[in-house]
């Protein structure tokens, strides 16, 4: 526990018992993530954040006054584009992924649900979640970095900053 940065300590009380508490460092926390493409980019996304994940007709797609929507199961549910959160270049649909649908996160965010439309879903994972440190530490919007199996980092989102 020493050699990942944490601490054990040992207390106990005549007649009441004995406590062990164990304190890892933060840089620890394993975080359920899905993987999500948007603008050519992979980025993870907490699952605890995502209700379901729906491909949805594009057709079914609804402009209310600026702002694009679609019913699901009788529930109005507001979209946004995840790369124009992240301010990133739009890029050509591809023919491959099927244009005539929109794959959908419908994300619990501060007591609403809210679709992102992204490129593509990907696989979820178990990750060891590590803050931003640095000159990075002040970006809104982003929990961590995570290493994936093939050595790329890859950003986790932080919803509720994004949102």
């Amino acid at each position: 526990v020493e050699k990942l940065g944490g601490q054990v300590s040992v207390s106990s009380r005549l007649g009441e018992g004995t406590a062990t508490r164990l304190a890892l460092p933060l840089s620890m926390a394993v975080t359920r993530i899905m993987i999500v493409e948007a603008a050519g980019s992979l980025y993870g996304v907490p699952m605890d954040m995502i209700v379901e994940t729906v491909r949805v007709p594009r057709a079914r797609i609804r402009r209310i006054k600026k702002a694009e929507t679609f019913v699901l199961r009788e529930t109005i549910i507001p979209l946004l584009q995840l790369s124009r959160l992240l301010h990133l270049p739009e890029q050509q649909q591809q023919q491959s992924q099927g244009e005539d649908d929109a794959a959908v996160l419908v994300c619990h965010v501060s007591g609403r649900r809210v679709g992102l439309i992204i490129d593509n879903f990907r696989e979820g994972m178990d990750v060891i979640l590590k803050p931003l440190e640095g000159v990075l530490a002040g970006i809104g919007g982003y929990a961590g970095t995570t290493l994936l199996g093939d050595g790329r980092v890859l950003l986790v989102l932080d919803l509720r900053e994004l949102l």
